[in-house]
């Protein structure tokens, strides 16, 4: 490697130090718990809002969201308005009351909550179910990340592509399997502080650059279209249920997804979890933009890139330095790596206390599980072949449509069976599926019509009940 080569490198070894740091610091914290349940984690506004920011954002926001804004234009903003939406009527009624219910029922798990107050039986059988569904999503969900790990060393260093992807999963397994949830909570918040410099920097670069040459960029952006920059190509009517289908995607993505609503139940209280709206929506709505708007200047300073999802790190490569390289190099470190631990242990949480526990009372610990759940997604990503956006819009869509419900249901203490809980789940995922699969999901994402569905199984199963029990009478 020259000189500049290594001080990159150098910068971002001390990123991944300062993560096993935070992972260590994490493990040194768990010790002083005698309880599995989140509530005893305690959790200030700060971690909650910051660590589920990070988790939230995913490698979608440094390749996928890059990648979107460099193809479709100022279009690609109606995902993060959309999703805007959807954040702010998850916020307002569940954050709060998913940790209050947390606190009375011990939950370790999102699933724990779905199937706290049922029988004995129906209680296992929701908890297998759901756990069923949350390990097959979130495989393709971290199978996303590890494709993003790849791309990402691929493209700051050039390793070769099966190297590029072991090694970035491994280093993730690693300090996962030290740190537990805590260590978790801890990584993810400093990265999420990395992410906003590292937002920062990327966008005022790439701003510059284009300013310094704007004759080339707005000779290039006309080559992109004349509607480019058009914020409603498809009109405004399109535009709403474009922006609905993520808006529901958003709500799901609350509620059904095991890595978010852990950060909720180890809220220090209801009140305190609630307060960590403004630096949770703060943080998406910020990285998220900004990361769109880098996109659509990189298609004027950058127009033939190959695989725009690469773009990040391909354009601080050629433009800038070593030290802003170095930067950018373990920002998108961070930020990949931020969501594919959260995901690893969320998995690794429901396989001990949904799965194992209920099927065995010998309990093995977490960092096994963990070791051996990142082996399996490893040798899966290793065989796909699909985009990081389809991977993960995808997989967050369908558990969000088959979770949601469920989990809606019993924060807002509504009506429930013991057959109507697995078949609003069943019937939300089997939606969502079909509409994917039917190409609705061009028009409205699939998360709507699920959520749509599973609750209306709930409440006919309900109302099917209650009808019986009347002729019975």
């Amino acid at each position: 490697m020259h000189r500049a080569d290594d001080l990159s490198v150098l910068i971002f070894l001390v990123t991944l130090a300062a993560t096993f740091a935070a992972s260590f610091l994490g493990r040194a914290h768990t010790r002083q718990l005698n309880s599995d349940a989140l509530a005893d984690q305690k959790l200030s506004k700060w971690l909650v809002g910051l660590s589920a920011g990070a988790t939230g954002n995913s490698a979608f926001i440094v390749t996928g969201v890059v990648g979107l804004g460099y193809t479709l234009g100022l279009q690609a903003l109606l995902l993060p308005f959309g999703w805007l939406f959807g954040d702010i009527a998850f916020w307002t009624f569940f954050p709060d009351g998913i940790n209050r219910l947390g606190r009375k029922t011990k939950a370790a798990t999102l699933t724990d909550v779905i199937a706290s107050g049922l029988p004995a039986v129906a209680r296992r059988r929701v908890k297998l179910l759901a756990a069923a569904l949350i390990l097959i999503c979130l495989t393709g969900y971290i199978s996303a990340q590890w494709i993003a790990g790849q791309k990402f060393l691929e493209g700051a260093f050039g390793f070769p592509h099966l190297l590029s992807l072991l090694l970035f999963a491994t280093l993730i397994v690693l300090y996962t399997g030290i740190g537990g949830f805590r260590g978790s909570v801890y990584a993810d918040t400093l990265q999420a502080v990395i992410r906003i410099f590292g937002t920062s920097l990327a966008l005022g670069a790439v701003i510059v650059v284009a300013w310094r040459n704007s004759a080339g960029f707005w000779e290039n952006t006309a080559v992109a279209g004349t509607q480019f920059f058009v914020l409603l190509p498809h009109g405004l009517p399109a535009a709403l249920l474009f922006m609905l289908g993520f808006a529901a995607a958003a709500f799901g993505f609350g509620l059904g997804q095991p890595q978010m609503t852990s950060r909720y139940l180890a809220g220090r209280s209801p009140a305190e979890t609630r307060s960590a709206w403004w630096i949770f929506i703060g943080f998406i709505q910020f990285t998220w933009i900004a990361m769109t708007i880098f996109g659509v200047v990189l298609r004027g300073v950058m127009p033939a890139i190959a695989d725009p999802e690469a773009g990040l790190s391909l354009f601080f490569r050629t433009n800038m330095g070593p030290v802003l390289t170095g930067l950018i190099v373990a920002d998108i470190f961070a930020t990949i790596a931020a969501t594919s631990n959260s995901l690893l242990v969320a998995m690794a949480q429901t396989v001990k206390f949904d799965v194992i526990e209920v099927l065995t009372p010998r309990v093995p610990p977490l960092w096994p599980i963990v070791l051996l759940l990142g082996l399996i997604s490893m040798a899966i990503s290793a065989r796909l072949d699909r985009s990081v956006v389809s991977l993960v819009l995808s997989s967050i869509s369908l558990l969000g449509a088959g979770l949601a419900p469920a989990m809606m249901v019993r924060v807002l203490d509504w009506r429930r069976t013991n057959l109507s809980v697995p078949l609003s789940i069943i019937a939300g995922f089997a939606a969502a599926a079909l509409w994917k699969l039917s190409g609705f999901g061009a028009f409205l994402n699939e998360a709507a019509p699920g959520i749509a569905i599973g609750l209306g199984a709930n409440f006919l199963t309900v109302a099917l009940r209650r009808k019986g029990t009347a002729i019975a009478e």
